[in-house]
């Protein structure tokens, strides 16, 4: 067969191909018999660590680091799926290589037999002595570790993506936090050599930046949710601080301030020994040239607060724990009101956080530490405001914490806002549990701190329980001790509300203006200032706590002040009456709403102004007397409680010295011409013992002496009543005041009285008095009525109502009703001031009243009408009824008739004043002249003023006290000094004796006057018999 040249080329090539795939087949056969053993010597080498340069660390650059710190930081900063390979796997990438190397070998045509035959015919001896024969310098290189290896394939196999300075300075802007809190425990459990001081003060290359177990990490925003292990432990993913980084292309440091540059283990350890410390903190990246930082060439900066937290002891977290959180916590209504899920409010609650988000700003566990007080709040925190620490330097993510609240099931988030929401205004038991901390976590098992405390959630109260507390539980007007000015302080709760708004809550502190305000005030302590912190008084029952505020405006001068000037202001005014306006707002963000008005009232506010110790001390001297009589009937009628023993061996205020009812108002010179009623009934107005006296300044108590001393009360009262009529030696002390209350160290001003308290009669006594000690009849005779005048005492308790024991004046026409008067002295008028007779020993002064009612044309006359009646009547016999009464109010009682009797009274006219002699009755028949008929047949005249006084008869609505009408009584009996003109011879012996006698009267005047009539009778029989005679002669 013939072949063409084509032919003969191609089948040549397949001979050449043939004996090209042979050779290969034989050599690679070869490498595999001979090359095992190395494969085995290279596994064993792999085992050691590559031979390393020593370079020394004085020639290091800034930014060169140890190699050992390089390779944990690639190593964490490798993706997890780019492990290091292992030996066989290495072997295989070779394999594989060497495959794909072939390939293009076998699809190469050589046109010329000779340039494959060199190849094929090497002697495959010559091709090992050519490897072993290799220069030394060969040898002299280090060689490649898995690691090495490892590194070098991820550079041939991996794409370099190019980041440009834009998207660096864009990630530096954008991925890295303003400021970063570094727990303490991650501080804590750095070591050296180790991550986490790499990059700080150094500079490294930039794709390291967020290696775990780095601080630098912390920096980038993504790391919040991302894993931390302690050192880069648990090898966590790196983050990459841009998405897409080139390596190698950017490097980059984070200097921190105050640290002095140092880096590695001393910076590491100053860090320790610093503790709990903020610091300025400044990212920057650099570009790269030939392979290393270029540092002229600053491509990023960003400066950020660094918060390195140091370790805080369980001791500390204890003592927190006990010295900063509250007992007990009162939870506005609009808090609650406007949590919203998610949000803060219930975070902490029924579930376990960090310790440090304890009092984040819209918590409601901020409220337990004390100093949320004065610290500001936002609903759901939406203002941010900075977060309260439970420890001062609290290490973060040292300790977690949770706050149980009973009753809610254990429910949180928001099933428990939902439930709080639907109870309403409640009060739970709480319990604060503070735990450790174990791999970043809470540690359950190991509660460092608890303690327990009442949550007092307040529901929402309505505009219209507002507007009703307001008109029903504020008085329209009130009265401000003088003290209370006096004392107050700037700062202080005095004004507090006063021209500025403050929480509706806050009405009633203690020590403040308004709390005076509340009608419930009047039985609630006061201390000024508060100092006694006593409770505060609610304007509404179950008040919601910040859902309301208000303030009080007052007027006049003191308009828009506030604070030391409005105090300055009330001051120099003085005692002065202030309009002022209660207004009440609602809330908004915690604050108050001043748009929107919810309730208003107009009140009246009396401040008294200052008195004076001196002014005080004059009141004493000049306005109380030295000594009183207190009527009998005061102290009969006279209760406990009641007022008639105020301030009688008690501290009360000065003000109330003269009450009504009261016996200290008897002290008072002012009240010789006041109304009285018993037991203060009638109220009359109070006697001031110091015109404008402040009120609430001054304190006073009126101290009795023997067996009363200490008691007072009903046991004053009763021993009182048991000693009678008695002289006690009192003394009037008045003090200053402190806290609205008497301070006894702070007498100012002291005087001693004598108290006459009349003991009580019985009525049993007064109805034996009348029926034993008053005569039945009496004969007066006409001088007496002659002489009397009006006013005077001659007809005092004649048709009107007197003190029983005004009964036997001098010159009283009722003394000579009495038996004891047949022996006593008389004075006309009682101008002799001859000693009163007294109806009954030890009678009671004030305690009975009484009247002597004439018959017939006498009945209801008094004074002067009366007196021109008896004079017109002349000689006549009146038929009289002797009243004693009862007293009510230190007055008569006419409803109570305790005695009566019934007298007869013969009273002489002029016309039998004169009894002729012996002689002229015999010789003569009795006549008398014009003149004197003249005389006898006027009628005395009296002025209107006489007669008003004299005529009047009091009734149960007289003013005149029991003092005032035994004076009257007594000066009428002493006007007149009286004669007895019945006959000449008679008043020659008066004249002659010059001496007042009472003549006799009664049943001897009456035989006397018989006799005479008998003479009279037998003088006109013998006159008739001689005249008969002397007709017959």
């Amino acid at each position: 067969m013939k072949f063409n040249p084509n032919q003969k080329y191609t089948r040549w090539s397949i001979r050449r191909l043939s004996v090209g795939v042979a050779s290969v087949v034989v050599a690679s056969g070869f490498f595999l018999l001979v090359g095992q053993p190395n494969t085995v010597h290279a596994d064993v080498l792999t085992s050691t660590p590559a031979p390393v340069l020593q370079v020394d660390s004085s020639s290091v650059e800034k930014n060169e680091l140890p190699e050992t710190v390089l390779k944990e930081a690639v190593d964490s900063a490798l993706p997890a799926n780019q492990t290091t390979p292992t030996t066989k796997e290495v072997v295989d990438e070779t394999n594989s290589s060497d495959k794909s190397s072939l390939a293009p070998k076998e699809e190469v045509v050589k046109p010329k037999e000779e340039e494959v035959m060199p190849e094929v015919n090497e002697p495959k001896e010559e091709k090992v002595l050519s490897e072993v024969n290799k220069p030394k310098e060969e040898e002299a290189k280090p060689v490649a570790t898995p690691d090495a290896v490892s590194k070098q394939d991820r550079e041939a196999t991996t794409p370099q993506s190019v980041t440009t300075p834009e998207e660096v300075k864009k990630g530096v802007a954008e991925n890295t936090k303003d400021t970063v809190d570094v727990p303490a425990t991650y501080l804590d459990k750095a070591n050296f050599p180790g991550p986490f001081t790499a990059g700080v003060n150094q500079v490294i290359p930039y794709e390291f930046f967020a290696g775990d177990g780095m601080l630098t990490r912390l920096i980038l925003k993504a790391s919040d949710k991302a894993p931390w292990s302690d050192n880069g432990s648990a090898k966590n993913p790196a983050l990459p601080p841009v998405e897409k980084l080139g390596k190698g292309l950017y490097f980059y440091e984070v200097d921190l301030a105050g640290t002095q540059g140092k880096s590695d283990k001393d910076l590491l350890d100053l860090l320790k020994q610093n503790g709990t410390q903020s610091y300025k903190a400044t990212i920057k990246v650099y570009g790269a040239k030939d392979g290393k930082a270029d540092l002229t060439n600053l491509v990023a900066t960003k400066d950020l607060d660094v918060n390195l937290n140091g370790l805080t002891t369980p001791a500390e977290v204890q003592k927190g724990v006990a010295d900063n959180t509250k007992d007990t916590v009162d939870v506005p209504a609009t808090y609650l009101d406007k949590a919203n899920f998610p949000g803060p409010f219930t975070a902490g609650v029924n579930q376990v956080i960090p310790y440090e988000f304890f009092a984040g700003d819209g918590m409601l566990t901020r409220l337990i530490l004390k100093a949320s007080d004065k610290a500001p709040w936002s609903d759901n925190g939406s203002a941010k405001n900075p977060a309260l620490p439970p420890v001062e330097k609290l290490g973060k993510g040292l300790y977690f914490y949770e706050v149980d609240l009973a009753g809610t099931q254990g429910k949180s988030d928001k099933d428990l806002l939902d439930l709080l929401k639907q109870n309403g205004t409640q009060s739970y038991k709480a319990t604060i549990k503070v735990y450790g901390a174990k791999d970043g976590k809470a540690d359950l098992t190991n509660l460092v701190a608890t303690k327990d405390l009442n949550v007092h959630l307040n529901g929402l109260t309505t505009p219209t329980q507002v507007k009703e507390s307001v008109v029903n539980n504020i008085k329209d007007m009130i009265d401000v001790p003088a003290s209370y000015l006096e004392k107050a302080n700037v700062p202080g709760p005095f004004l507090a509300g006063v021209n500025q708004v403050i929480p509706y809550e806050a009405f009633g502190g203690d020590g403040m203006l308004t709390r005076l305000l509340l009608k419930s005030s009047d039985k609630a302590p006061w201390s000024d200032n508060g100092t006694a912190k006593n409770p505060a008084l609610l304007p509404l029952e179950g008040l919601a706590k910040g859902q309301y505020f208000y303030e009080v405006d007052l007027n006049g001068n003191t308009t828009g002040k506030d604070g030391q000037a409005l105090l300055d202001q009330l001051r120099a005014n003085g005692t002065h009456t202030y309009q002022a306006t209660v207004k009440v707002y609602g809330a908004k963000d915690g604050k108050p709403d001043l748009s929107n008005l919810v309730a208003t009232k107009n009140v009246t506010v009396d401040m008294n102004g200052l008195i004076s110790k001196e002014a005080v001390k004059d009141s004493v001297t000049k306005n109380i007397k030295d000594h009183i009589d207190v009527p009998a009937s005061y102290l009969e009628k006279a209760n406990v409680p009641g007022p008639f023993l105020a301030g009688v061996n008690q501290v009360i205020p000065y003000e109330a010295f003269g009450g009504d009812g009261m016996l200290t108002r008897l002290l008072l010179k002012a009240s010789d011409k006041a109304p009285w009623s018993d037991n203060g009934s009638a109220k009359n107005p109070a006697l001031l013992p110091l015109e404008g006296l402040a009120k609430g300044q001054y304190f006073y108590e009126v101290d009795l002496n023997g067996n009363t001393t200490g008691k007072d009360g009903q046991a004053l009262l009763d021993q009182l009543r048991t000693n009678g009529t008695y002289a006690y030696q009192a003394t009037v002390k008045v003090y200053g005041a402190k806290d609205g209350k008497a301070d006894l160290t702070n007498l100012v001003a002291t005087k001693n009285v004598t108290v006459n308290l009349n003991g009580l009669v019985s009525k049993e006594a007064v109805k034996d008095s009348v029926t034993k000690n008053i005569k039945d009849h009496i004969d007066v005779p006409a001088s007496y009525l002659e002489k009397a005048n009006v006013p005077g005492p001659f007809l005092a308790g004649v048709n009107q109502v007197i003190p029983y024991e005004a009964f036997g004046g001098d010159g009283m026409l009722t003394r000579l009703l009495l038996k004891s008067s047949d022996k006593a002295p008389w004075s006309d008028n009682g101008t002799a001031n001859n000693p009163a007779l007294l109806p009954l020993e030890g009678l009671a002064k004030g305690q009975y009243f009484y009247e002597v009612d004439l018959n017939g044309n006498t009945t209801g006359k008094d004074g002067q009408a009366l007196l021109d009646q008896l004079r017109a009547n002349g000689t006549r016999s009146y038929q009289a009824t002797v009243k004693v009464y009862g007293a009510k109010d230190g007055k008569p009682d006419l409803t109570n008739l305790i005695a009566t009797r019934q007298v007869t009274i013969q009273l002489r006219g002029k016309e039998m004043a004169t009894i002729p002699s012996q002689e002229g009755q015999m010789n003569m028949k009795p006549s008398t002249t014009p003149s004197q008929e003249g005389e006898m047949n006027k009628k005395p005249s009296a002025t209107p003023s006489q007669e008003g006084q004299m005529n009047k008869k009091p009734s149960a609505t007289d003013s005149m006290s029991t003092t005032e009408g035994t004076k009257e009584v007594d000066h009428r009996m002493t006007d007149v000094k009286g004669e007895h003109p019945t006959s000449k011879p008679m008043a020659d012996t008066m004249k002659k004796n010059d001496k007042a006698t009472l003549p006799t009267t009664g049943e001897a005047q009456t035989a006397t006057a018989t006799i005479g009539f008998f003479g009279l009778a037998l003088a006109g029989i013998l006159s008739l018999l001689g005249l008969k005679a002397k007709q017959e002669d």
